[in-house]
């Protein structure tokens, strides 16, 4: 876009300067400019003379009008086509047309141009000031310092890092006053030591050995020229002219007249003539010199005779200039008269050229490029914007205006706007959000589905295209069964009413589940309001769950600041179509389809952040190149491999866990999810492909029945479980069938990576009553590294195997469930299944056959739910080239099997239309098929990017082979740019079709490109099918359409497309006067007979003849014109040199003022031109391409933006610091070149960064300083920083000089502290964050969490527990005590112990429980034996416990309780233990036989006890009662115990000997007992009875 500046007049240390504003920038509101002040400064540094008084009167600005809003953006240098003109832009130019400064040399009424040697070209040069004037008037504000130079879109997008966003620019615009530009000089210092003789030659070398080159430099009086060539110091002191006189005698008004108005002579369209019109003149100037007759062949550019205005005429001048084929440069102040003979001298040359070359190639290439960079011909007068994908749109209007009946053509009686879903009446309907709908205008030509001629042509294609194998191959197993409607939202709704009745009458889908089914159809139909439009319609396809949708993308698939913020789990459950809440799970139901990423949807728009982001940060929407793309790809599918990504989706298996376990509703899979996006088909699989594949898998076999989700609250989170029952059980209370038992589906997760559950907490996920004591397997399970995946029952390891309680509950603990954050869970995801389904096992229902009683298409059910679809492409995959084994088609062909295993019942392909090649949005750059411009040419004419029409056929007849449906894609919103083109009556419109204030074209005669010629495939089948499809399905035709109130009709068959087909096109970038207008009468012109209007030169006539020439007269020199001296001219000889004349008519020399410009002249005339002067006072200045001293501009010297210098009002170079308009530039103090991509130490001593595009102060960037390696970030003030900064999510550490912290490995000056905190500081400089880090003066690792701080404590990491001490020192080997509980932690990985022992001394051990504590008292230890350990933890072994009066023995070598045996608890003392492990007390009998044991469970033997009142003796060996045997119960006291084990008593006769025992069974002995009356002695000794004593 063109630059236009206005300049004001300050006045700063005495001197006025003027300050280039561009004009264009300043709108005029209430009360004043909105962009009143713009700030500018400069350093400077003063000769020894200068003035230091700093005075200031400032002269207030006047404010110019436009209709643009203004955005402040950083100066950019705008060059095309070889020009590098430059200004200093405030803002983006607007539409509004300027004239161009002075760029001559001379008074308009004063140019010479004489040619000595016409075959010499001017020369050639790179540079072009922004001439100024020093002048500040009203008259100002028609400046152009750009005529010639365009500004693109990307030249006008201010990013963050790069320059001042506009919100900031703006009101700082508004609120500051206006600072005095101090000029900026350099230093008056002794420069002669720049003079070197090198082989013989003077050069004048900078510091870094450059030799400048086009360079005067002046000094004590002396001016010495450094030539353009070598830079070698050369004279200029001969002449160079040539004395031989001239004779021009040249006659163009009549040799340019056109030949004749008709088709073959002039380039006209619709009667009306464009700017890239071409004619064929009456004569053509042959090789430049002779005129003669033109011949059909000898066609030239409009705009080489005639321009609009003054201001195109000197752009075009000025461009040709540089294109070799000019006559000087020239500006809106040059005289007409100059101008046009200017003009015939470029004519002139263009003629030469020609001769040369042999054609007009060349010429067509230069005028096209020339048209665009005008802005009447350019997207500047188009109002673009981003309001649009491409920028901008505009709506065809019926003829009325300056067009009058010219653009009739293009009329039509509908064009009836957003007839959406919502809106299809022009009332609104539906309110479930609060949108008509999406845009009227979406994408390229706007097809106007209101008219019922094109409505009846929507269909004929439709039913093209699902019965494409039945026309072009007589094969109907080759047909497309479904159809998926792109954009629904952005077309007429008539259209699902014409896409339902078509598939009700051809397919009978709305009188049978089955048939439904059979052709599922979906809409990509964003709006809330839709699926309640179509439940009301009966429509024939299923809309989007958006609800849902959006709740699985932010819960799920962000970051985790993200997802946490935008709600809880329950929105999984509530914000949906259908409820699955406990409540409202058997409600009314809804059929839908559900998804969440897509070929464009969470796939294109990554892919654009990051262009955006990492590549390009100007770039426009969706308008990258396939070379950006591969760049972002290569940054995509890296981030996808990370843990924690910046772009890539999180959560993928999660999400299709959820999706496709959920019922009343169509999973949709994306093949991107699968594979990844831009590589060969199929070629290389993403880590998601294993969960996914698992999950499509085991889906069929499992997932049926009812559903229940909740979500169970733990803490602060959020546990969702979601289940799926089995056939026969729609509840967990329902009991199910025998199909029951191996079916259904349970899935646990959480979108917290923090997530943990308590030591001793637990939850349960319940199964259903159904599944009760039933043993269940992980499917997927997560672990710290990823998810494991289990397929069948025999891949799971045995120890993995939980099963329900008698209420059907899986009980999950700590060591169950917890967060993680890797490649593909943030959080945690476990899906688990029953043991014991058979390997064949179908959990699907079969559709209904059951008639239709209610016309509704599709309903929710068991058989809708058994379906899956699959989107099978990626916008981005690569094209086959040369290898057609490659195509999609044919990779998708030999692998329905796959699709097959996975249950997947429809494949959506990809638009199978010959893509456009316009490249004006993604679609035609990726060639995706959404832009084409046939529809009908389905590969028809040429492979298109998936294969050929037989691939296509065949990928058809291999998915109904394995018993899939196909699902086609109809794009009926848009046809991109068509071949033809026409003139429309067009306004510039938003979105919905409404003008807005501002935009520029009005009911203005445009270039559309919206004609075919009925020689394509929209010729051959453009309505053949209508009346054949009337006859088979009057229904279809019989309706009476909504939107419009009309039956399709069959008798307009639309086989040539047209405007009036059209409701509009996106801006083409012709701009507004691209139909061109006579510049006298304002009108368009005409070449129609009866009202022609042509441009003047086509049709005047006239001749020149002049002869000019040098002469010397003694030390002076003249130019002769027809033998009259000229005056107060410019002049230019054969070999492109420039002279003046002046009032004398004397040649010339030395510092001049001419017409209040400056210039400069060698000794010998020649005027310095396009070079550096390095004159007596010290000052740089720059003479440009006219000559003429530039001032107030930047100078791009290179033409690629890197050499660019800038010039204050004075003209002297700036070096050093320019602070202007809120930006801060830095140009080099000897060069005076400005820094770009550099880290300069500036004037106030501080390092800052310039930016490579504009040379702004970098702000908010990184950059590395290329002469020190070091890397810096500058903050939002340009200055380095210091300490830790938080970037974009990482935290970086900055070392005091600013520099980022390097050469960092493991060691401990890695760790640093700021504020009190530890920091490690990576080798790349960042803040170390998750990440271990050795700490040699510790020995001892830590561990840097996620915000990069050390941590203390216990520490839950990558799915283990660690423990860091104080200092921040990992625990290993030791044991820590927390909470009065003690734990250890692993000698090697640190990892919390559990579930092991630990040898503390000679047969001393410790165990830890699972949870890591160690064990105290008894615990249940390995292999599920209990063991105690002593209050110190110590492992009892060999010894007996006493708790709570019970006695326990653990094992001697094992440490196990001992139960159910005897043990030798000490040396001969033996105990029994039960089956408790207690110790027995008292009698016992065990295994049939008796045992007694004392009060400690000591076992008797070889002693007696008094059981009751008589004694028992347990055996001295085995323990056991003895019986008919002697036994010492005390010393020297016997007792004999009897059969049944008790001692007797009374008298007793054994083995013979009459003996008696007392009543407790002790034998008397030397004692006398009365028995029976009588007194009786026992021998002392035997204890027999002695008779008679």
């Amino acid at each position: 876009m063109e630059q236009k500046v206005r300049f004001k007049m300050h006045k700063v240390k005495k001197n006025w300067v003027t300050i280039g504003v561009t004009a264009l920038s300043m709108v005029t509101v209430a009360g004043g400019t909105l962009l009143a002040d713009q700030q500018v400064q400069a350093d400077e540094q003063n000769p020894a003379n200068q003035s230091s008084d700093s005075s200031q009167d400032l002269l207030q600005e006047t404010p110019a009008t436009t209709n643009d809003v203004a955005t402040t953006v950083a100066p950019t240098i705008s060059a095309d086509a070889n020009t590098a003109s430059v200004a200093i832009p405030v803002a983006d130019a607007t539409s509004t047309t300027t004239n161009a400064t002075d760029r001559a040399a001379a008074s308009a009424s004063n140019v010479a141009t004489v040619q000595t040697n016409s075959g010499q070209a001017a020369p050639s040069t790179n540079v072009q000031p922004a001439a100024t004037d020093t002048s500040a008037t009203a008259t100002d504000t028609n400046t152009n310092t750009n005529t010639n130079a365009s500004v693109t879109a990307t030249d006008r997008v201010a990013t963050t890092d790069r320059a001042a966003t506009t919100d900031t620019a703006s009101t700082e615009a508004r609120t500051r006053s206006r600072r005095d530009l101090a000029e900026t000089r350099e230093a008056n210092t002794n420069t002669a030591t720049g003079i070197q003789w090198i082989n013989g030659k003077q050069y004048y070398v900078n510091s870094d050995g450059s030799v400048r080159k086009n360079f005067v430099f002046e000094q004590d009086g002396k001016s010495y020229y450094f030539d353009a060539e070598t830079g070698a110091l050369a004279t200029k002191s001969q002449d160079e002219f040539s004395t031989e006189p001239i004779k021009a005698t040249v006659d163009f008004s009549s040799g340019n007249q056109l030949y004749k108005n008709d088709d073959k002579s002039l380039d006209q369209l619709d009667t009306f003539i464009t700017a890239d019109a071409w004619y064929r003149p009456k004569s053509i100037l042959k090789d430049g010199k002779t005129w003669t007759a033109s011949t059909e062949a000898d066609k030239r550019p409009l705009l080489m005779v005639w321009w609009p205005d003054k201001s195109t005429q000197v752009n075009y001048l000025n461009y040709m200039q540089n294109q070799g084929l000019g006559a000087g440069s020239f500006s809106t102040n040059s005289s007409q008269e100059s101008l046009d003979q200017a003009a015939k001298m470029v004519q002139t040359k263009i003629e030469e050229r020609i001769a040369r070359e042999g054609n007009t190639n060349w010429l067509r290439t230069s005028i096209d490029q020339f048209i665009k960079t005008q802005p009447g011909w350019n997207s500047s007068t188009e109002n673009s914007s981003y309001d649009h994908l491409q920028r901008g749109q505009l709506l065809f209007n019926n003829s009325k205006g300056d067009t009058g009946n010219r653009t009739s053509h293009a009329n039509s009686d509908y064009r009836l706007l957003n007839r959406t879903p919502t809106n299809q009446t022009g009332t609104r309907k539906y309110f479930k959000d609060n949108s008509i709908g999406g845009l009227e205008f979406l994408l390229a030509n706007d097809i106007d589905n209101s008219n019922p001629a094109v409505q009846a042509e929507q269909l004929n294609w439709l039913h093209f295209m699902m019965n494409i194998g039945s026309i072009m191959a007589n094969d109907p197993t080759a047909n497309f069964d479904g159809l998926r409607v792109d954009a629904v939202d952005d077309v007429d709704a008539d259209l699902l009413q014409i896409a339902s009745d078509y598939f009700k009458a051809a397919y009978g889908v709305d009188k049978s589940e089955a048939n439904a089914i059979k052709h599922l159809s979906y809409l990509e139909a964003w709006s809330y309001n839709d699926p309640y439009y179509n439940k009301d319609t009966k429509g024939a396809q299923l809309p989007i769950d958006n609800a849902l949708r959006n709740a699985l993308t932010n819960l799920l698939m962000r970051d985790k600041n993200t997802r946490m913020q935008l709600g809880d789990m329950t929105a999984f459950m509530n914000s949906s179509l259908n409820p699955r809440g406990a409540n409202d799970k058997n409600g009314e139901r809804m059929a839908n389809y559900i998804f969440t990423r897509a070929h464009d949807t969470e796939a294109q728009t990554i892919i654009q952040r990051i262009i955006h982001a990492r590549i390009n940060p100007n770039v426009f929407g969706y308008n990258f190149t396939r070379d950006e793309i591969k760049k972002a790809f290569e940054i995509y599918n890296e981030d996808i491999d990370k843990a924690h990504k910046t772009y890539a989706s999180y959560n993928l298996p999660s999400v299709y866990a959820l999706m496709l376990t959920n019922k009343d509703s169509v999973t949709r899979v994306y093949y991107g999810d699968l594979y990844r996006e831009d590589g060969h088909y199929m070629a290389k699989k993403t880590p998601y492909f294993d969960a996914i594949d698992t999950l499509l898998r085991a889906r069929i076999k499992y997932v049926a029945g009812g559903q229940d989700m909740e979500v169970k609250k733990v803490g602060n989170d959020g546990l969702l479980t979601s289940v799926r029952y089995g056939k026969g059980a729609n509840n967990r209370t329902d009991w199910g069938t025998s199909e029951t038992r191996t079916q259904g589906m349970g899935v646990i997760m959480t979108n917290n990576y923090d997530f943990r559950l308590g030591s001793n907490e637990t939850v349960t996920m319940n199964m259903g009553r159904a599944h009760r004591n039933q043993l269940y397997r992980p499917l997927l399970l997560t672990t710290k590294d990823g998810i494991k995946t289990y397929l069948n029952d025999s891949d799971v390891p045995s120890n993995l195997l939980k099963r329900t309680d008698r209420n059907g509950n899986l009980t999950f603990n700590a060591n169950d469930i917890f967060g993680v954050e890797n490649v593909q869970v943030s959080g945690y995801l476990g899906v688990w299944v029953p043991v014991g389904a058979k390997a064949n096992q179908d959990a699907r229902t079969q559709p209904s056959n059951r008639a239709n009683s209610d016309g509704q298409v599709y309903k929710s059910s068991a058989a809708l739910d058994s379906q899956v679809m699959y989107e099978a492409f990626s916008n981005f995959q690569a094209f086959a080239d040369d290898q057609p084994e490659l195509y999609m088609n044919r990779v998708l062909a030999k692998n329905t099997d796959l699709l097959k295993a996975w249950g997947i019942t429809s494949v959506g392909l990809p638009p199978q239309y010959v893509s456009s090649k316009d490249g004006t949005f993604l679609d035609s750059t990726i060639d995706n098929g959404y832009a084409f411009d046939d529809r009908y040419d389905m590969a028809l004419s040429q492979n298109n990017k998936y294969g050929s029409l037989e691939d296509l056929l065949n990928v058809l007849r291999a998915l109904h082979k394995d018993g899939i449906q196909a699902i086609a894609d109809w794009v009926p919103d848009q046809i991109y740019n068509l071949p033809g083109k026409e003139v429309v009556n067009a306004t510039r419109v938003n979105g919905y079709g409404y003008h807005q204030a501002g935009y520029q074209i009005v009911d203005q005669a445009y270039v559309a490109n919206t004609r075919t010629d009925g020689t394509d495939y929209q010729g051959k089948y453009g309505g053949a099918f209508l009346d054949e499809l009337k006859a088979k399905y009057p229904s279809i035709f019989n309706r009476v359409q909504i939107s419009n109130g009309k039956q399709l009709p069959t008798n307009e068959k639309i086989t040539k497309w047209s405007a009036k087909y059209f409701n509009g096109t996106n801006i083409l970038g012709r701009g507004i006067n691209f139909v061109l207008r006579d510049d006298k009468t304002n009108q368009y012109f005409n070449t129609s007979a009866n009202s022609q209007l042509l441009p003047t030169p086509l049709r005047d006539t006239g001749a020149i003849t002049s002869t000019q020439v040098f002469q010397r007269r003694g030390q002076d020199v003249y130019f002769l014109r027809d033998n009259q001296a000229v005056k107060n001219e410019f002049v230019q000889d054969g070999n492109g040199n420039w002279y003046y004349f002046g009032a004398d008519g004397k040649m010339t020399k030395g510092s001049q003022t001419i017409n209040k410009k400056d210039y400069y002249f060698f000794d010998n005339g020649i005027q310095l031109r396009n070079a550096l002067r390095r004159a007596n006072n010290g000052y740089t200045y720059y003479y440009g391409l006219d000559g003429a001293m530039v001032k107030n501009a930047f100078v791009d010297f290179d033409d690629k933006r890197k050499q660019v210098r800038a010039f204050t009002t004075q003209g002297t170079m700036v070096v050093g610091n320019l602070h202007w308009s809120g930006h801060h530039f830095y140009f080099d103090r000897e060069t005076g070149i400005q820094a770009k991509d550099r880290v300069v130490r500036t004037d106030d001593g501080k390092l800052h960064y310039y930016v490579a595009e504009t040379g702004d102060m970098g702000r908010n960037v990184f950059a590395t300083d290329s002469s020190t390696g070091k890397r810096y970030y500058f903050d939002a003030d340009g200055n380095t920083v210091t300490g830790s900064r938080v970037i974009d999510g990482k935290t970086y550490y900055f070392n005091q000089d600013g520099s980022v912290g390097t050469a960092y490995s493991n060691r401990a000056d890695s760790i640093i502290f700021e504020n009190g905190k530890a920091r490690y500081i990576t080798p790349a400089g960042e803040i170390g964050r998750s990440i271990f880090v050795y700490n040699p003066a510790t020995k001892a690792w830590n561990y840097f969490d996620k915000e990069g701080n050390r941590v203390t404590g216990r520490q839950y990491i990558d799915g283990h527990l660690y423990y860091f001490k104080e200092d921040g020192s990992q625990a290993k080997g030791e044991i820590i005590e927390e909470n009065g509980i003690k734990y250890y932690y692993e000698p090697g990985s640190g990892i919390l112990a559990s579930g092991r022992y630990l040898q503390v001394g000679d047969d001393q051990w410790m165990y830890f429980k699972h949870d890591g504590s160690l064990a105290i008292g008894q615990v249940r230890a390995d292999h599920g034996y209990l063991k105690y350990f002593d209050k110190n933890g110590i492992q009892v072994k060999g010894k007996t416990v006493v708790e709570d009066g019970k006695t326990y023995y653990y094992d001697a070598h094992s440490g196990a309780l001992v139960t159910s045996s005897f043990a030798e608890i000490a040396p001969n003392q033996w105990s029994y233990f039960n089956t408790d492990g207690q110790a027995l007390k008292g009698k016992w009998t065990i295994n049939g036989k008796e045992y007694y044991f004392d009060e400690n469970g000591i076992q008797y033997k070889g002693k007696a006890i008094k059981v009751g009142s008589r004694y028992k003796y347990y055996d001295e060996n085995d323990g056991q009662p003895v019986t008919n045997r002697f036994a010492q119960i005390e010393p020297n006291v016997w007792a004999y115990f009897g059969a049944d084990g008790y001692a007797v008593t009374g008298e007793q006769v054994i083995n013979g000997q009459h003996l008696y025992f007392d009543q407790s069974g002790r034998q008397v002995k030397g004692a006398y007992v009365t028995v029976n009356g009588q007194r009786r002695y026992y021998d002392a000794n035997t204890g027999e009875y002695v008779p008679g004593r």
